[in-house]
């Protein structure tokens, strides 16, 4: 039953071709060499990209909880036997033994394991959990297994009673066969050629010397090896004999009864099985991408958004250092050991296609190859050895032309074969398609080549196809450099040394430097000197022009994003004035809200001291409970008159002040009959008092108060014994305030319209919370230090709201 890789739905997203040129089969082959079973092995080498892209995602999960996992200890242990062929056997109703049944139940025992290890994982797996939350209860079957069986999957002597009970008959047949014949060896001595008693057939013997035969009874069973003596089984040993044999018989029979039922047993558990070997399969597998990614200190790339490819410090794994010795193993031989030159690359919504230009043997073939061989390595849900930063889409289809595509047998030329690659890249190109050409252009006519490749790049950014092409041909680069969407890049390549640099840079077209490659590889002066006449001022000329123009594509570049840092930074200017003005707003309606709040718990708490002062003064003085009432009333009127209100929201649509109509300030609260205007000045009438403000500052309240009736509230002569100083001097802060509370209630009650407060100087602190509290108190009309002869700075001056 051979481990296949779990289905996925839709047609193969690369075909044969492009799998081979893109090396993936290489790469699959290094990391099969890596796999702790022969599953994993087979798993990994037939390994294809999804055509599921929430199934890739699912797989990338379990990757992330298995690298972690790995990275303590392994998920699979090392297998040198083979699980496949007992499988395979299991599957197809073939013949199990003991042997067999031991590998299954090692191959059982590490799904277990395994699924007790994810069980208890900390920090949780969630993907592995659910992968491993199907598989049945396989413990009972293994015990069963090791119970009956040994490592070499031969029955124990204790696998069943009866089998006990056998072994038992068994040894004391032996012991006494054992007994009486070494007894008649003691009678017969000087007939028995040696004293040994031998085993022939199952059954115990004597050697009897070739001379004695027929001297003694019994039965003869040939020749010995050497010839000088024969088999002899006495008369008395052979019902003794036939005993031992008889018990061997029953042995046997109950040991392979024994291994019928543990066959039998395993057979009718051949799905729990099957379940088991795909687990340990996956579980291989993802073992093995955790220690590539590990090796090379890669990582899963971001599954990025549709139209988009960012490789940052990409390297190609069949060259990657990191890798020499898997590939000395897997492949034969360890390759490139050099540090490799990593590939930054991006394309885009805007820039879908880049051609890449440079010098012969500069890496052109190389980077396409690593874009591509990375992008399947990311359909797989392989990690990539590459930086994090690393971002590809899920393509549905890839295709790559690299290399000679000449078939001999097929009677197909190189060019030939080359057209129908390209044919097939024509029809994948899609929204979803990457396209890897290599050596775009070349194979025929420089000029009819061109002309093919140009039409191509055309179609493929009209379908708005990922497309990566290097090429030789500068008109094809030129054409690149005006193509809408289409972007120029070229391997470096150092001049001064006449080396590639193999770093991709995006810009002009870069030279194919063949007169430079074959100058450094030692062609004679006079050749070169001559093609470099052949060459002409016409390609010169071209090349200039194309520097010229990336000069100015390169520059109209770094306008535009200038461009868009400063609109992103308008933006972001805009959205914080914005939300500082909300926040400001909301701190306005917070405060007004508290100051209701602490102005209503004001008001009764002075109406009821007002109340009792005046309930107290009035009983002294016999007034009856109707004046009493409307002296409470007045005297609260009074007080309240003129104190600020919090201001309310106002309404988008409210109408604009009117000569007559009811007022509000914005800012102070308080509400009055607007009775003048003029130039923007504007003259209010609050509780009988005139107030100046500017128009601005009013809002439209609504219907106008009732103008106060000159009988309805009175003014009190001030009361000539209401002390006018209140001294708080030796006091702590809270006795203190509460103290001023009460002189302030009573000095309003008397009128007073100054009173003065002394403090002292000390630490200053009862001086600052003096002031801070008149300076909110709402019966306060102002307040100073006092003056000389008041106290100076040891003392305040208060001026009450009459």
């Amino acid at each position: 039953m051979p481990a296949a890789p779990p289905a996925d739905d839709g047609a193969a997203c690369a075909s044969p071709a492009t799998l081979a040129a893109l090396q993936l089969p290489e790469l699959l082959g290094l990391l099969a060499a890596d796999a702790a079973t022969d599953l994993g092995r087979q798993r990994i080498a037939a390994v294809r990209p999804f055509r599921c892209e929430e199934a890739l995602r699912q797989h990338r999960r379990r990757f992330e909880e298995a690298d972690r996992l790995a990275a303590e200890r392994p998920l699979v242990p090392a297998c040198e036997q083979p699980f496949d062929p007992v499988l395979a056997a299991l599957d197809e109703g073939g013949e199990l033994d003991g042997r067999d049944l031991v590998l299954l139940a090692d191959l059982l025992r590490i799904a277990v394991d395994a699924r007790r290890r994810i069980d208890g994982a900390e920090p949780p797996c969630p993907a592995l959990a659910e992968r491993v939350a199907a598989l049945s209860d396989l413990a009972p079957l293994i015990e069963a297994i090791d119970r009956a069986l040994d490592r070499r999957g031969a029955v124990r002597d204790d696998a069943s009673p009866e089998l006990v009970r056998l072994r038992g008959r068994i040894q004391h047949a032996r012991e006494r066969l054992y007994a009486d014949l070494s007894g008649y060896v003691e009678q017969h001595r000087e007939h028995l050629g040696e004293e040994t008693i031998p085993m022939r057939g199952g059954r115990l013997m004597l050697l009897l010397q070739a001379g004695a035969r027929g001297r003694l009874a019994g039965l003869t069973h040939g020749r010995s090896g050497r010839g000088k003596s024969f088999y002899f089984e006495p008369l008395e040993a052979v019902e003794l004999n036939n005993r031992l044999q008889q018990a061997r018989e029953d042995e046997e029979a109950e040991r392979r009864r024994i291994l019928r039922q543990l066959i039998a047993r395993v057979e009718a558990a051949r799905a729990e099985v099957a379940q088991a070997a795909e687990l340990v399969t996956e579980l291989d597998q993802l073992q093995v991408y955790a220690r590539y990614r590990q090796t090379t200190g890669g990582r899963l790339a971001e599954l990025g958004p549709r139209h988009e490819l960012e490789l940052v410090g990409a390297r190609h794994p069949l060259l990657d250092p990191a890798l020499a010795e898997q590939r000395r193993v897997a492949l034969g031989t360890a390759g490139h050991r050099q540090p490799v030159v990593p590939l930054d690359l991006s394309l885009s919504t805007d820039q879908r296609v880049l051609v890449i230009t440079g010098p012969n043997a500069g890496g052109k073939t190389v980077a396409l190859k690593t874009v591509g061989l990375l992008a399947l390595s990311h359909l797989c849900g392989l990690p990539l050895p590459a930086a994090a930063g690393s971002r590809l889409p899920f393509f549905d289809a890839i295709v790559a032309t690299v290399g000679d595509e000449q078939d001999l047998l097929a009677d197909r030329s190189t060019f030939s074969g080359r057209l129908l690659r390209l044919r097939e890249a024509w029809e994948a190109a899609g929204p979803d398609a990457l396209i890897l050409l290599d050596e775009l252009g070349s194979g025929t006519d420089p000029e009819e080549g061109a002309a093919l490749a140009v039409a191509l790049l055309e179609a493929l950014a009209q379908r708005r196809a990922l497309t990566l092409a290097t090429t030789h041909l500068l008109r094809v680069a030129a054409v690149a450099q005006e193509l809408e969407g289409a972007l120029c890049a070229a391997m470096a390549f150092d001049a001064e040394t006449g080396r590639p640099t193999y770093r991709l840079r995006t810009g002009p077209p870069g030279g194919s430097e063949a007169l430079a490659l074959a100058r450094r590889l030692g062609l004679p002066d006079a050749w070169l000197a001559r093609a470099e006449e052949l060459l002409g001022e016409e390609h010169r000329s071209l090349q200039r022009l194309l520097e010229e123009v990336e000069a100015s594509r390169r520059a109209l570049d770094a306008e535009r994003r200038a461009l868009a840092v400063e609109r992103a930074d308008a933006e972001r200017l805009r959205r914080r004035l914005a939300e500082r003005e909300a926040a400001l707003a909301e701190e306005k309606r917070r405060l007004a809200g508290q100051l209701r709040g602490q102005l209503e718990a004001f008001r009764r708490r002075v109406q009821e001291r007002l109340r009792d002062e005046l309930e107290r003064l009035a009983r002294a003085a016999g007034a009856s409970a109707a004046k009493r009432r409307q002296a409470v009333g007045e005297a609260t009127a009074r007080l309240f008159a003129g104190a600020p209100q919090p201001a309310e929201e106002e309404s988008a649509a409210a109408a604009p002040p009117r000569v007559g109509g009811a007022v509000r300030h914005r800012r102070l609260g308080w509400q009055g009959v607007l009775e003048r205007l003029d130039r923007g000045k504007a003259q209010v009438r609050v509780a009988g008092k005139i107030l100046r403000c500017r128009e601005e500052d009013l809002a439209a309240a609504g219907e106008a108060p009732p103008a106060p009736r000159a009988a309805a509230v009175s003014t009190p002569e001030p009361d000539a014994d209401e002390p006018r100083e209140l001294k708080l001097i030796g006091l702590r802060v809270e006795p203190a305030l509460d103290r001023l509370e009460r002189f302030l209630d009573r000095s309003l009650l008397a009128g007073l319209p100054e009173v003065r407060i002394v403090h002292g100087h000390g630490s200053g602190q009862l001086k600052r919370a003096v002031r801070e509290r008149l300076r909110r108190h709402p019966a306060v009309a102002g307040q100073r230090p006092g003056g000389k002869g008041e106290g100076g700075d040891g003392a305040t001056v208060v001026r009450l709201r009459g």
